[in-house]
């Protein structure tokens, strides 16, 4: 296939139209594109609205969990550049747009921290059961208190699958505040990566499953960590042990999981995302006590939510000015036409 060339005039970018497929997490990083472009909102999109209101746009941001395939992209014909929302770019066809020339853009870092903490938060609440002992107190069963017993995280095992700016940040923030024991999997960091955030890096990641009290999965999406998580995963975790997912649904195959939730191989469970999202409202994980749910929003604080927005307004805005963007996905495509630089 012949790449498509970018027509690349920019002498005034508000004669661009950027695309919001979704909005974006704080209205600064619409209004800043909305300064200097024409921009259309689809705020619930369908695959059709997509396709209509992409053809003749130069940019486009589109939110997790909506997907931008190749068919959209093929239907552009002045597309510049896309953002994602935040990190993630599963939700792209990054190799459709790069044979387009059009350039690719994460936001990565911004939610850090949010996600790092709201993970922490996740793992207490398993420890404490909390949302458990909150629902038995207001439905009047106080004396729960004497049949039930929280557990320390002090001295325990924390597994990280993933070691990346929010794994180890994950590993550092249990280390140094709770003294935890943190092993960390994954194949493609150095050991030094490790220790310096007060973890020790294993190759074998069925011995981390092993050894492991709280398992926190926090890498990307792709072809090999897809349903990584499976019931034969499950059974090589201890029957004491807790799930944390925050990083994507298909890490996990959900009917694996609810087979282990059922059948006592784990002990419980904590999911910030699904496939899909929205999970259905007949979810069988809601049954269990012993699973906690939050709505893929554990990078979504004030903070975390002006910073993403307007690193993603930016970045669009810079490609459309022919300027290289900070965050670039596809390198290549600046390689291949050294115009946009």
């Amino acid at each position: 296939m012949t790449a498509i060339l970018p027509q690349i005039s920019v002498t005034n970018t508000k004669n661009h139209k950027v695309l919001l497929i979704g909005r974006m997490y704080h209205e600064t990083g619409e209004k800043l594109l909305d300064e200097y472009t024409n921009i259309k909102i689809i705020k619930e999109p369908t695959q059709h609205q997509i396709n209509e209101a992409i053809q003749d746009v130069a940019g486009v941001f589109v939110r997790y969990p909506t997907k931008l395939d190749a068919q959209a992209i093929g239907l552009a014909k002045n597309l510049k550049v896309i953002s994602t929302s935040g990190f993630g770019t599963d939700a792209i066809d990054i190799a459709a747009a790069t044979e387009r020339g059009i350039v690719v853009v994460n936001n990565p870092g911004l939610s850090t921290t949010a996600v790092t903490e709201h993970t922490i938060c996740l793992i207490l609440a398993l420890a404490k059961k909390l949302t458990f002992l909150n629902q038995c107190v207001k439905t009047g069963n106080y004396l729960i208190r004497n049949q039930v017993q929280p557990i320390q995280v002090e001295g325990k095992t924390l597994g990280i699958v993933g070691l990346g700016r929010i794994g180890s940040a994950v590993a550092k923030s249990c280390s140094t505040a709770f003294q935890m024991r943190v092993l960390a999997y994954d194949p493609y960091v150095p050991s030094s990566k490790a220790e310096a955030v007060g973890a020790t890096l294993v190759q074998d990641l069925d011995y981390l499953l092993a050894e492991s009290d709280f398992v926190s999965l926090h890498p990307e999406l792709t072809d090999e960590t897809y349903e990584m998580f499976a019931l034969k995963t499950f059974h090589k975790m201890k029957p004491t042990a807790f799930l944390i997912n925050t990083s994507r649904g298909k890490i996990v195959r959900e009917e694996d999981l609810v087979t282990a939730i059922h059948e006592n191989l784990i002990a419980g469970a904590a999911i910030d995302v699904f496939e899909p999202e929205p999970p259905s409202l007949n979810n069988p994980l809601y049954d269990f006590d012993n699973v906690i749910f939050s709505p893929h929003l554990a990078g979504v604080t004030p903070e975390a939510a002006i910073a993403t927005a307007l690193s993603a307004a930016n970045q669009i805005l810079q490609v459309l000015e022919g300027k290289k963007p900070l965050h670039i996905v596809n390198p290549e495509v600046f390689n291949k036409f050294p115009y946009l630089q």
